[in-house]
């Protein structure tokens, strides 16, 4: 296999046809404080990387159950897993359901913590730029997305939170935020990189779901 991405959070080999991610026990924080919306590796955790594909494998199968297309194909052990190749678009796609994280300090003044949104925001994924905002005229405009893929996305987006929003209500959960990325394959976009928790934000009695604590949810 050839190594073609070399991550803070995972490596990406190419395998023929597949990619195989292989996850890290990175932690991401910001200014040396953990935070899963950081783009600071501050250190690591054993057992962390095999954490974030459980519940990457866990997620995606869900997603995939209720008629969301995702690259996830088969798991190869404790931190590797086979994914689809896709064209990957420059873009996170961020749901959320609560005011929290950045949004607060973004808007510092204006909303109150917690307070219901239900909104999709995109970012462009440029490390560089540190992700900055992106409105959807400018995906369009600066040829990232077409119109009608921006609002297939943000429409993708909805239903994945229909469907975290229902699983983690069963477990006596509140879903706060989430952020996904698509790719293009055969004309058709489907979710791809992973969904964990590093990439989500849970709470139970308004505190915080640890990434440990997530883990048991599925387990």
């Amino acid at each position: 296999m050839r190594r073609i991405y070399r991550g803070k959070t995972k490596d990406v080999y190419e395998d023929g046809p597949y990619l195989v991610f292989h996850f890290k026990d990175s932690i991401l924080g910001e200014d040396g404080r953990e935070d899963t919306g950081g783009n600071e590796v501050i250190g690591e955790r054993r057992g962390k990387g095999s954490a974030v594909l459980d519940e990457t494998e866990f997620f995606f199968r869900l997603l995939e159950r209720n008629g969301i297309r995702t690259h996830f194909v088969e798991r190869i052990d404790k931190r590797r897993a086979r994914f689809l190749k896709a064209e990957k678009i420059p873009l996170e796609v961020i749901y959320r359901e609560l005011a929290y994280g950045s949004f607060l300090r973004r808007y510092n003044g204006w909303v109150k913590e917690l307070t219901p949104l239900g909104i999709v925001e995109f970012t462009l994924k440029d490390d560089a730029l540190k992700d900055p905002l992106i409105t959807e005229e400018a995906i369009v405009r600066l040829g990232i997305a077409s119109e009608g893929e921006v609002m297939e996305m943000k429409e993708k987006t909805r239903i994945v939170a229909e469907i975290l929003r229902e699983f983690f209500c069963s477990k006596g959960l509140q879903l706060v935020d989430f952020k996904l990325e698509f790719g293009r394959r055969n004309g058709k976009l489907i979710v791809i990189d992973e969904l964990s928790g590093d990439t989500m934000r849970i709470m139970r009695d308004g505190k915080l779901l640890s990434q440990e604590k997530l883990r048991e949810v599925i387990v």
